[in-house]
């Protein structure tokens, strides 16, 4: 069964000018064990559809399921902490904590206490090649490449099984950007994960199991 089910969703918002349907009637369904990316030009809907899925905005119309329930249904902030995590071009890591801290923080925040948190960051901090080296260093003292993965083991370490990427490689040189789409690919084939990229990046797309194209908010299989 899918872990996501999109049905004939869509979404439209109200700009000063005009009304933008930003998604139209996307249907998509995705399974653990896969990576899917979505391509396609600025502005052509695949960062809202993203937030579509991760729950940041929910839909106008049409439906989205989580394990077979409506995420309408769900408690949306349980949901959007353990449920879908996003990593994005920008990090998100927050400054003025260390490498641990950052990946700890998500953990403590739902009730656990330190150092089972603690042991579940350090272990997903080495499942991105990072060592303990790392721990006490802080977003400003790594490269673009670490941390992003740094990010990426804040996702893991929630215990989400999707993973939403929103251009994960935009601010990262070819060689670290490889590095990333390799680990999150090597994530959905081991750890069994669903692994959306977004991406105006076509190479890639060549390295995902599936791949969809955005145009004007409409979304086809490639």
């Amino acid at each position: 069964m899918a872990i996501l089910k999109l049905n004939d969703v869509s979404y439209s918002y109200q700009n000063q000018y005009q009304s933008v349907e930003a998604v139209k009637n996307v249907s998509l369904e995705l399974e653990q064990g896969k990576v899917y990316a979505i391509i396609g030009k600025s502005g052509s809907g695949k960062s809202t559809l993203l937030s579509l899925m991760a729950g940041l905005t929910l839909p106008k119309s049409g439906e989205i399921l989580y394990d077979g329930d409506s995420i309408k249904n769900l408690d949306m902030e349980e949901y959007r902490r353990d449920k879908a995590s996003v990593i994005y071009q920008t990090f998100n890591l927050f400054p003025l904590m260390t490498v641990l801290e950052n990946v700890i923080f998500p953990l403590e925040l739902k009730g656990m206490k330190h150092l089972e948190a603690k042991a579940i960051a350090e272990r997903h901090i080495a499942s991105v090649g990072l060592d303990k080296n790392h721990y006490k260093r802080f977003p400003n003292m790594l490269s673009g490449g670490e941390r992003q993965r740094v990010a990426i083991a804040r996702a893991l370490a929630t215990g989400s099984r999707l993973l939403l990427a929103d251009e994960p490689t935009g601010n990262l040189d070819m060689a670290n950007g490889d590095l990333v789409v390799k680990l999150l690919i090597d994530l959905a084939h081991k750890d069994k994960l669903a692994v959306v990229i977004v991406t105006h990046d076509l190479s890639i797309a060549d390295k995902a199991d599936e791949v969809f194209q955005m145009n004007d908010g409409i979304l086809s299989r490639m």
